[in-house]
């Protein structure tokens, strides 16, 4: 248990809030009477998440016969769940992506590897075994470590020292707590809350680090603890983060 992750968040007020095309997408995508074409218009107005898609739906992965070339299209050849993973993944890198911050250790693209491998682990999971919604569980994947990038922010220096240790045999869950005093998984909490994210999100986020739990027993929150076992255990982009 680390410091009250929450009045580490009050302290700083240049941390990113969730962008807002993220947000309306989130909200649209549970909307049954939000169209393909109103979700569209949402998105156009970010040009950055709108060529991204539109790549993504062009993609080996989807191997559609014909070529996408509008977000409208893009929204339909994916589907509105999908997009809303897209839509976060994508707005949250940027956000983050976007302050420069002088580290020669953390390697932000690895980071951003690992979340993506936890995601896809997740919703592979919870399509199996039918314990979470896929989409819920790709975003969690997404999300669980966030609170690593807020530690990387408001305390370069200490989270610099956090994954010397890590690289140097700590995991670096425990180095972080060591050198900051803060635990990420608690910070991811509160920052989802913040975000003012559903609360079975933020709980996945918040316990992923938590053993015990399953996916049979415990929904979302198990489908993500698991994910992140496995993609760490297997080493998947992983690099100095380690199991215990």
């Amino acid at each position: 248990m680390g410091n009250d992750a929450r009045q580490l968040l009050e302290r700083v007020e240049d941390l990113p809030p969730l962008p807002a095309v993220a947000a309306r997408v989130m909200t649209m995508a549970d909307d049954a009477n939000s169209s393909a074409l109103d979700m569209a218009q949402v998105l156009s107005s970010d040009q950055a998440l709108t060529a991204k898609l539109i790549r993504i739906s062009n993609s080996a992965y989807y191997g559609f016969a014909r070529k996408v070339s509008t977000v409208r299209e893009a929204v339909v050849v994916l589907g509105m769940k999908q997009v809303r993973q897209v839509a976060v993944g994508a707005s949250l890198m940027n956000s983050f992506n976007g302050r420069r911050i002088d580290d020669d250790v953390f390697d932000i693209d690895l980071f951003w590897g690992h979340s993506v491998a936890v995601a896809i682990a997740a919703e592979t999971i919870a399509k199996k075994t039918r314990a979470a919604r896929p989409e819920d569980a790709f975003t969690a994947g997404i999300l669980h470590d966030i609170g690593r990038l807020v530690l990387r922010q408001v305390m370069p220096h200490e989270f610099r020292s956090a994954v010397v240790m890590a690289i140097q045999g700590t995991p670096l869950h425990v180095a972080e707590l060591e050198t900051t005093g803060y635990a990420h998984d608690e910070i991811g909490l509160a920052l989802g809350e913040k975000w003012k994210f559903p609360t079975h999100l933020v709980d996945a986020v918040a316990h992923h680090h938590r053993e015990g739990l399953s996916p049979e027993h415990d929904g979302l929150e198990g489908v993500v603890a698991l994910a992140n076992a496995l993609v760490l255990h297997y080493g998947l982009y992983c690099g100095f983060d380690v199991e215990d």
